[in-house]
């Protein structure tokens, strides 16, 4: 190994790390295997929020915030799963989930406590918002999608810290982007890494593309794709992604040394001139009431 030069991070390093992640509540994680079931009911997924009652009190907190606006105070778990229905109900869930994964500080990538789940949120809700304008998919789906796009950051993180001088150097001598100088320094990068962890949660396929093609959602077209709603889901997170680090909400030390991938934005069909991005960002920038009642109703909860 040149002198200077950082050994490359295996998988194996990298996985011997997942078990020391942050503890994510079980009844989340099961609710988010459940509810890949297309034959399961809302009681039963009642049942398994009703028995834990930090779910209990997290689920009722997030329906009854200005963000969901329902004109009467929901009660209770049954009624809160009758009146959110299925797909709002998941993102809840992933809400939760990621508050628990994300909310600590990477200090390799220059974020302090609460940032990264500030993005992750910001980026969920500017994600949902550019599903709507065209319905080519459940906007939940897109909200869902990017709430843990960059899981991965926070075991990256101890290693892109000591060679972030590097990593930087690279995107400007070979003009390429922070995910490719990632792997060139490292031997790895942080969207891989997050679709390992990804994969040790057990979530759900979609979930798993979407980490781990969220900056580079073209390169899905060189895999089988069965699920024809996966494309244009990674291309809003994509979208959203880049919107979220205009508006510089929770963004790190790597901020804006990305690429938008023209090609995959067809998909949605979204021509990214300037005249598109001012109006677009104004629309987002108005999404900020949405976002603060997502992070006031979780600002109480503790994470170890």
């Amino acid at each position: 190994m040149p002198p200077g030069q950082p050994p490359k991070i295996s998988l194996r390093d990298i996985l011997a790390k997942v078990d020391n992640l942050p503890s994510i509540p079980e009844a989340a994680l099961r609710l988010s295997r459940m509810m890949e079931d297309p034959n399961v009911n809302a009681e039963k997924l009642a049942n398994v929020i009703r028995v834990d009652a930090t779910m209990t009190s997290h689920v009722l907190r997030l329906c009854n915030s200005a963000a969901y606006g329902f004109s009467r105070r929901i009660q209770t778990v049954k009624e809160a799963v009758a009146i959110l229905g299925m797909n709002t109900l998941r993102s809840i869930v992933y809400i939760i989930i990621s508050k628990f994964a994300l909310d600590r500080s990477v200090p390799g990538y220059g974020l302090s406590r609460g940032s990264l789940w500030l993005n992750a949120i910001t980026c969920a809700v500017y994600a949902k918002h550019l599903a709507e304008q065209r319905r080519l998919i459940d906007p939940e789906l897109a909200f869902t999608g990017a709430l843990l796009r960059d899981i991965g950051k926070i075991i990256l993180g101890e290693y892109v810290g000591p060679n972030y001088a590097n990593i930087e150097a690279l995107t400007s001598q070979k003009k390429i982007d922070f995910v490719a100088a990632e792997e060139e320094v490292l031997g790895i990068n942080h969207v891989m890494v997050g679709m390992k962890v990804a994969e040790h949660w057990n979530l759900p396929e979609s979930l798993v593309k979407v980490i781990r093609y969220h900056h580079s959602p073209s390169q899905l077209k060189k895999e089988a794709i069965l699920d024809k709603k996966l494309p244009p889901l990674v291309a809003y997170v994509h979208l959203a992604d880049a919107f979220s680090m205009m508006v510089g909400s929770g963004v790190g030390s790597d901020g804006m040394m990305y690429s938008l991938d023209l090609e995959a934005l067809k998909e949605i069909q979204v021509v990214p001139d300037q005249l598109y991005l001012d109006l677009t960002l104004a629309k987002l920038i108005d999404l900020q009431h949405i976002i603060d009642s997502f992070t006031e109703s979780m600002n109480n909860i503790e994470v170890s």
